[in-house]
C-alpha cells in the first residue's frame, strides 16, 4: 500500500513545467511594471531599479540586450519574471534605462518595441528626444544596436569605445533615444552578428549624415542605411565529378560565377555556372575526365584565392539524365521584357528557329535567342508585349543538353502575365543642403526604377507596373551616382539617405503624387 502511494506521488509531482500541447506562444513579452515611475525626479542614491516582465525571460538574451547612461556596473538579480538592477547613482544626474528588443522570453519571442526608463536623482530631467530608423535593403531592421556618442564629452574612438547611449531598433525599424542632454550627437547603427557588442568589420553597419543637435524639442535624425564594407570570403564546401565531363562545387553561399576564376590542373574547364533553384552551387563543364584520376583544383573569387586542398576524383560515368525546364526567371514581365528560360543543366546553344508552337490556346511569337549562360536561353520579342496574360508552347525536341539528352516532354509549356506600364509615384525629396538627389523604387519582384529629382527635388517614377513599391532617396555629395556608405576608420559621414515609411501599393493606371522623403 505505501509503495502505491509513493508511486502515485512521484507521478503527480513527475511534470513540473508548463503543458505540452496546445497552441506554441508566439506572444511578444511585455513590461508590466516598474520602478522609479518614469521621469521621477529626486531618486535616492541607494535606489534599486526594478523591472516586471509578463512572463519569464531568458535572462542571458534578455540581460544582454540591457543599456544604461550614463553607463556604469550593474548587479542583476531575477526573481521570477521580476529584474532587479542595482547601479551607482551620481548626485543632480539623468539616468536612461534601456531594455532593448534583444530581450526574448523562453520561447524566443522578442520585445517588439525598446522599453525606456529615466529618472534623475536631481530636480529636474534632461529633456533631448531623437528617434529615427534603421534600414537594411531599404527594409525595416528589427534589433540593430544604435549608438549615440555626445561629441562634447566623447574623446574615445566612435564605433570602438563605449557610446554615451544605446538602445536597439523595434520591429518597424524605429528606435529613440530619450532624456539626452542637450549637445550634438553621433548616432550609428549595426547588426551585432557574433555578439560581441562591437561592430566588427564583416558586419552590416550604418553610419549618420551628419551630427544631430539636441535642444529641447524632438529632432528627426536621418535614416540610417545598414551596409556590409567587408564581405566574407564564401567558403567551399564540396568539389566532387557529377559525371564524366561535369564537376560540381559547392560553397556556403551564393556566389557570382562571372567572379569565379577556376583552374583544374590536367583538365580544360570548358565553362562553369549557377545552379537555376540554388546559386551556391557552381556547376563545372569540363572535358572527358579519366576516370580515378585526382585533379587538383585551384580557386579565386573576385581576385581572392579560395582554399581548398582536396583533389576531386574523375568519374567515367557518362551523363544519361534528362535535363528538365526549371522555370522562367521572371513571370510578371514589363511590355520591353526578354523572356529568360532556366534550365537545371548546360544545354547545347541551339538556335531555337520556329520554337514556338501555335494552337488553340498558345501564341507564336517572333524575336530572336541568345544564351546569356550555358542553362538559360533569353527569347527577345521583336515586338514589346501586349499586356496581359500568355500561353506559349515550345518544340523541346529543339532543347538538348550537352551530351544529347532531350527533355522529357515533347512540348515546352509557359504561362506568364505582361503588365501595364502606365503607373507613377511622384511627389518631392526634402534635404538639407545641395546635391544631385536620386530616388529609386523596387518592387516585390526585385524590379527597380531610379530617377534624379530636379533642382527642387521634384521626381517622377513614371511607367512602373502595378505592384507595391519600397521607395527610397539619397543625395549624391560625391557625384559618382552611388550611395557613399561613409567610413568607421577613419570616420567619414555617410550621404544623407532617406526611406519612404510605407509601401507604396499601385495599381494599373495609377498615379500616387505628393509623396515626401525626408533626406537628411
Amino acid at each position: 500500500m505505501l509503495i502505491s502511494v509513493l508511486v502515485a506521488l512521484l507521478l503527480g509531482c513527475a511534470k513540473v513545467g508548463p503543458p505540452t500541447g496546445g497552441p506554441v506562444d508566439k506572444e511578444s513579452p511585455r513590461i508590466l511594471s516598474h520602478y522609479p515611475e518614469s521621469d521621477a525626479l529626486e531618486v535616492a542614491r541607494d535606489t534599486e531599479v526594478e523591472i516586471v516582465f509578463s512572463e519569464p525571460m531568458n535572462r542571458e538574451q534578455t540581460e544582454a540586450a540591457l543599456f544604461t547612461s550614463p553607463a556604469g556596473p550593474l548587479q542583476l538579480s531575477w526573481h521570477g519574471s521580476r529584474l532587479r538592477i542595482a547601479m551607482p547613482l551620481a548626485e543632480e544626474r539623468t539616468y536612461v534605462l534601456t531594455v532593448g528588443t534583444g530581450a526574448r522570453d523562453l520561447r524566443g519571442n522578442a520585445l517588439t518595441k525598446s522599453f525606456t526608463l529615466a529618472f534623475a536623482t536631481g530636480s529636474q530631467l534632461d529633456q533631448g528626444l531623437v528617434r529615427g530608423r534603421v534600414y537594411q535593403d531599404h527594409q525595416p531592421m528589427a534589433g540593430a544596436h544604435v549608438w549615440a556618442y555626445d561629441l562634447a564629452t566623447f574623446s574615445g574612438e566612435v564605433g570602438l569605445d563605449e557610446p554615451s547611449y544605446q538602445t536597439q531598433s523595434g520591429a518597424d525599424g524605429g528606435y529613440e533615444f530619450a532624456r539626452l542632454a542637450p549637445g550634438h550627437y553621433r548616432i550609428l547603427a549595426f547588426r551585432d552578428a557574433n555578439r560581441n557588442t562591437l561592430p566588427d568589420a564583416d558586419e552590416w553597419l550604418a553610419l549618420p549624415a551628419s551630427p544631430v543637435e539636441v535642444g529641447e524639442e524632438e529632432v528627426l535624425a536621418g535614416d540610417l542605411a545598414l551596409v556590409r564594407r567587408q564581405m566574407p570570403a564564401p567558403v567551399l564546401k564540396r568539389a566532387q565529378a557529377v559525371h564524366a565531363e561535369r564537376l560540381m562545387l559547392l560553397f556556403d553561399e551564393a556566389v557570382e560565377p562571372q567572379d569565379l576564376e577556376l583552374e583544374v590542373t590536367g583538365l580544360v574547364a570548358e565553362s562553369l555556372y549557377a545552379a537555376s533553384d540554388a546559386e551556391e552551387k557552381i556547376y563545372v563543364e569540363t572535358a572527358a575526365q579519366e576516370p580515378d584520376q585526382r585533379y587538383a583544383v585551384q580557386l579565386s573569387l573576385a581576385g581572392a584565392p579560395v582554399p581548398w586542398d582536396a583533389p576531386v576524383r574523375g568519374s567515367g560515368r557518362p551523363d544519361r539524365k534528362p535535363p528538365s525546364f526549371v522555370g522562367l526567371a521572371r513571370d510578371r514581365l514589363a511590355p520591353s521584357d526578354a523572356l529568360d528560360l532556366l534550365f537545371s543543366e548546360a544545354m547545347q546553344p541551339a538556335t531555337l528557329e520556329g520554337f514556338w508552337t501555335k494552337s488553340d490556346s498558345t501564341q507564336a511569337l517572333a524575336g530572336d535567342w541568345l544564351w546569356p549562360a550555358p542553362n538559360c536561353a533569353r527569347f527577345a520579342p521583336a515586338e514589346p508585349l501586349v499586356p496581359g496574360a500568355y500561353q506559349l508552347a515550345g518544340l523541346a525536341a529543339q532543347l538538348v543538353d550537352r551530351a544529347g539528352n532531350g527533355l522529357a516532354d515533347s512540348l515546352l509549356a509557359l504561362s506568364f502575365i505582361v503588365g501595364a506600364e502606365t503607373a507613377a509615384i511622384r511627389g518631392q525629396v526634402q534635404v538639407g543642403e545641395m546635391g544631385r538627389v536620386q530616388v529609386a523604387v523596387v518592387n516585390e519582384n526585385g524590379r527597380m526604377y531610379a530617377e534624379w529629382t530636379d533642382e527642387d527635388g521634384q521626381f517622377a517614377l513614371d511607367g512602373l507596373m502595378a505592384g507595391t513599391y519600397s521607395l527610397w532617396a539619397f543625395v549624391d555629395r560625391d557625384g559618382n551616382g552611388e550611395y557613399g556608405s561613409g567610413s568607421l576608420s577613419p570616420f567619414r559621414y555617410a550621404e544623407p539617405y532617406g526611406r519612404y515609411a510605407e509601401p507604396v501599393d499601385l495599381d494599373a493606371d495609377q498615379i500616387v503624387e505628393e509623396v515626401e522623403i525626408l533626406c537628411h
